[in-house]
């Protein structure tokens, strides 16, 4: 059982690369924003996240964790599956290694993909002209790098004491970073 998660700042193209590895190892892709679209529009927590989000407050760690683990019990027994946005932070990071260890679930790897934050505004940037995502703009882009640098990078050195990270460059294109990330999954299925 491949169980992935795909890691990087905001604009490295996570959500494509997870879409492709899905597809290609038949996982099943569990975008934490998904999961929360989909859990405001039909889930039984949706009324307390439209809640949060109707203040203007993050939804909170245990209500994340809660949703997060509801997924992926109900995909369990299936081929695995990669985890895009979450965790995002180090108690989201302990709550789900907890989790799969208590569920007899491994973690295959931590897949990151390095980008600098120049390279990665520019792509979002682009990104907006077609995207019509709201977040797409530069005083949010500069705001969710500020998010990521102090509370999501800081996951990838507990990820690195478990011998779970690999880096990927995020640089090149679309296509050859999906062989890149095939060629790391080949090796490290082989052991």
């Amino acid at each position: 059982m491949l169980n992935l998660i795909i890691f990087g700042p905001p604009g490295a193209g996570k959500g494509t690369q997870a879409a492709l590895l899905a597809k290609k190892y038949k996982l099943t892709h569990l975008s934490s924003g998904e999961i929360l679209r989909q859990e405001l529009k039909d889930g039984l927590l949706g009324k307390k996240i439209k809640a949060y989000q109707d203040a203007g407050k993050l939804v909170p760690d245990n209500l994340i964790i809660k949703i997060m683990e509801k997924a992926i019990k109900k995909i369990s027994g299936k081929n695995g599956f990669i985890l895009d946005g979450y965790p995002r932070n180090i108690r989201q990071a302990r709550s789900l290694n907890k989790f799969l260890h208590d569920n007899g679930l491994g973690l295959s790897a931590v897949l990151n993909l390095k980008l600098s934050e120049k390279e990665a505004a520019q792509r979002i940037l682009l990104r907006a002209e077609t995207s019509g995502r709201s977040d797409d703009n530069p005083k949010t882009i500069k705001r969710r790098f500020g998010v990521y640098r102090t509370e999501t990078a800081p996951i990838l050195q507990y990820y690195k004491k478990m011998k779970k990270t690999t880096d990927i460059d995020g640089r090149p294109g679309i296509k050859i970073i999906f062989q890149n990330l095939e060629m790391l999954i080949r090796s490290f299925s082989k052991n």
